[in-house]
Formats: structure tokens, sequence, C-alpha cells
């Protein structure tokens, strides 16, 4: 048998061999000059004129859109039930969540500006098949629409992890199939280098979450207080979601991701090639049972849904999905403060005075608002860091890249996050909202429409 072969033989692992074999994986991921960002980018497919989401089996809803892409050199990488679900085109994927959500997910690039240009050049060929009234909307859930209109993609994974959902937290399906996200994956050196970004990750997911909070609406209906997307999360197969236990209560390191990954139900498992529903059965009680083969293994990195997560790089999952330019800003943002050794020392260093009850207690206060849950000291600090955090980012930039935490800082500094002036530009026109959340728009249409 040769090195291919043996590579793709499914085996039987055990607690000690699959944390070995996690760690070891973990570790050949490691890179030794971390410049590169992956950025994915989640839009709902909105109508101009009434704000509804389109279906995916509507006459032009997204799936008659994806097969017109084909003809603008986009190749099939996924079809289910002969269903298209997923396309390719140089390096960068167009794929469809659960409720239709259309998610552009980018080559690794080290440029922000390049990031914006080949992010755009995804939307020039989205735009060539839209039809005049369709609107690739940047917002963290559908305006108008209701879950309950939209159909459930017909992928047999989405299928089992939504009759899953049903028992395992209220806002299980609103997750599933009414938000959209932008995510940065950032890479490390060696594991040293991991533990300092995941720790600072963790420690700053509130404040992300706060800083990029751009959903206005929840199920028709404008969103009472803040930070819907967060509060979505939290009430979504609580033990898979939010902040690991002990991130930052210990320092976690490759083996401890391991640990954990194997103490959560993983919902569903292929094992030598076959999808397999294990319900509420930990991972560490079904490896003797399963055999699995390497790429099954990384799939079970796949279902768990916290908010820094690692893969062969680690995940920052909590902004919402952003108006252009706002989005691009997160990825700007998370350059400006992991890849800049002086930044991600400080921010380090200021970790080590936290631990998981601050975090846990930040996000409970965020989802619920109520100022009571903070102390006027605990309160000053939380916003006293949205606001270094800007200017540490701005400063490590150059001033091209900079320009894009800049436009993030005049907005924040005028409306406190995306989601009021979300919120105050639909209070003064349709017309208005729908400019801004049209993520097709250029810095020219941003200007300086802030102070309006």
């Amino acid at each position: 048998m040769n090195h291919e072969e043996e590579k793709k033989m499914a085996l039987h692992y055990n607690t000690t061999s699959f944390v070995n074999s996690q760690t070891n994986f973990f570790k050949a991921h490691a890179r030794k000059q971390p410049t590169l960002l992956g950025m994915e980018f989640e839009h709902i497919l909105i109508d101009r004129d009434t704000l509804r989401s389109y279906d995916y089996f509507e006459p032009d809803g997204q799936k008659e859109i994806f097969e017109r892409l084909m003809f603008q050199g986009w190749k099939p990488i996924l079809i289910e039930k002969g269903q298209l679900l997923g396309l390719e085109k140089d390096g960068d994927t167009l794929t469809l969540e659960p409720g239709g959500q259309i998610e552009i997910s980018l080559r690794p690039l080290s440029k922000i500006i390049e990031i914006d240009d080949y992010y755009h050049r995804v939307l020039e060929d989205l735009n060539s098949v839209l039809k005049e009234n369709q609107v690739i909307a940047g917002i963290g859930y559908h305006p108008v629409t209701q879950i309950k209109a939209l159909s459930l993609l017909p992928k047999e994974r989405y299928g089992l992890m939504y009759r899953y959902f049903e028992n395992n937290g209220i806002y299980c399906h609103n997750m599933m199939k009414g938000t959209a996200a932008t995510q940065v994956s950032i890479d490390y050196s060696d594991e040293q280098d991991f533990i300092k970004k995941f720790r600072v990750a963790n420690y700053l997911s509130p404040v992300l979450a706060s800083l990029f909070d751009a959903t206005p609406f929840f199920e028709g209906e404008p969103v009472k207080g803040a930070n819907m997307r967060l509060r979505i999360w939290e009430e979504t197969d609580i033990k898979r979601s939010k902040l690991i236990p002990g991130s930052l209560d210990q320092l976690f390191g490759f083996e401890d991701y391991a640990r954990y990954l194997l103490n959560i139900p993983p919902i569903l498992i292929y094992s030598d090639g076959t999808l397999i529903q294990t319900e509420n059965e930990r991972l560490e009680r079904l490896l003797d049972t399963y055999p699995l083969k390497p790429s099954e293994l990384e799939h079970i990195q796949s279902m768990v849904f916290p908010d820094v997560r690692l893969k062969r790089y680690i995940e920052i999952r909590m902004p919402d999905s952003l108006p252009y330019p706002y989005n691009i800003s997160v990825g700007a943002v998370i350059k400006g403060l992991f890849y800049n050794t002086e930044n991600l020392e400080k921010y380090y260093q200021l970790s080590l005075s936290a631990n998981d009850s601050w975090v846990i207690k930040l996000n409970n206060w965020l989802s619920s608002g109520e100022d009571s849950r903070l102390t006027p000291v605990e309160h000053n600090a939380f916003i006293q860091l949205r606001k270094d955090l800007l200017i540490d980012a701005i400063r490590a930039l150059d001033s091209e890249e900079a320009r894009y935490v800049k436009a993030l800082k005049e907005m924040v500094d005028t409306d406190t996050s995306p989601m009021v002036y979300m919120r105050r530009t639909f209070n003064r026109s349709k017309e208005a909202f729908v400019e801004l959340v049209d993520v097709r728009r250029t810095w020219e249409h941003v200007g300086s429409e802030i102070n309006r």
C-alpha cells in the first residue's frame, strides 16, 4: 500500500490517538510568516421595492442565479439532489447557506485593497446575472421575510442539522436560515502564536460583536435593543456556540482544542464516506464505533460554531454581514490587530487580566441591554476598549488600508454601531436604506453620507 492510499483509509481512533492526530494537524498547518487573511462574506438577496428575500426555488431565485453564473466561467463544486449549491472560479467560491444566503469566499490575500478588488470582481459577475430589482444586501438578518417563508436548501447536511436543532435552542433555526455574517481567518506561526491570537480573539469577541452589529430587523420587525445576532447565537445549542470553556481561564493550546471537540456531539459525521446522524452522542463515545478518514476528521472541526474556531487557521466569526465598505473594514481591523506585533502583544497582556466569566458577562450584557449587568467602571472600560481598538488598528495600517477603519470609526463615532446607522437610514427613507445595504456600491457612494 502506498502513502496516498494509506492517507485515504478510514481508521478507528481512541481518545489519545484523536487528540494526537488533531494536535499534529494543527501543528502541520502553521505558517512561518503569517500574513494572509481569508474572508467570507454572507449576503441576503432582497427585492429593491419590497425588501422581501428571495427563495432558492422561485423564478430568478438563487438556483437560477447560480445556473446563469456558469456562463460567466463559474464551475460547479457542489450539486445535491440535482440542485446546484456551490460554484468556483479562479480560487474564489460562491456557496449557499441554509436559507439561501449567498456566501462569497475569497482566496487568501494579504492586502486589504486586494480583498476589496477580488470581492468586487465576484460582485460584478453576480450583478451581470441579477434582475434590475434584485439587491445583494450586507445585513445580519432578513429585513422583511420570516424564515418560515423560506425553503431549507436541499442539502443533506442542512436537513440533518435542522432536525437536530429543533430541541437545542429557541433560535437555532433562525441562525441557520436567517443570519448572515462576515468572517475572517488568520494564520499562526506555531502553537505559541496560536495561543496568543486565540486568547486575544476571545478576549475581544464581545467588543467585535458590538462593533460590527448590523442587524436592525428580526422576523420582519425592528430589533428591540441591539446585538440581535449575538442573542441568536446565545440561544443556539450553547455547548457548541459562543465561548469555548477555558479559553481565558487557561493558556489554551492545540491539545485543549482537540479535547474540546471530543466533548461535543458532532450532530453528524462522515464515516468512510457515509453521512451518519449522531444526535446528542459526544464524539468521544463515537470514536470506537465509526472509522474516520483524515478528511472526515476535518469535517468534525466544522461541526462546532464558537466565536473563535480552529481549523487549518483561526476563524474570527463574531461580525455580522455588513454594508460596504464596513464589511472590508472587518478584515482591516483584524489585520491591524493580529498581524501587528505591538498590537497583538498589547491586547494579549490586557487579556491576561480577564477570564471566561468576564467575556460571558459582557455577552450577557450586550444581548440583554441591561446596564445593571455592568458596573460603571466596567461599562466605561468596555467603551474605551472599543475606541482604542480602532485607533490602534489605524496606526498599524498603511494609509490605503487605514481608510477602511477610519470610515468605520467615523460611522460608529456618530451612531455607535452599523445597526444604529442602518436603522437611522431606514427611518429616513427606504430608498436610502437600500442604497446603503447594496454591497455593489463603491467608495463614491460612501462619501460623507454618515452625517446626512
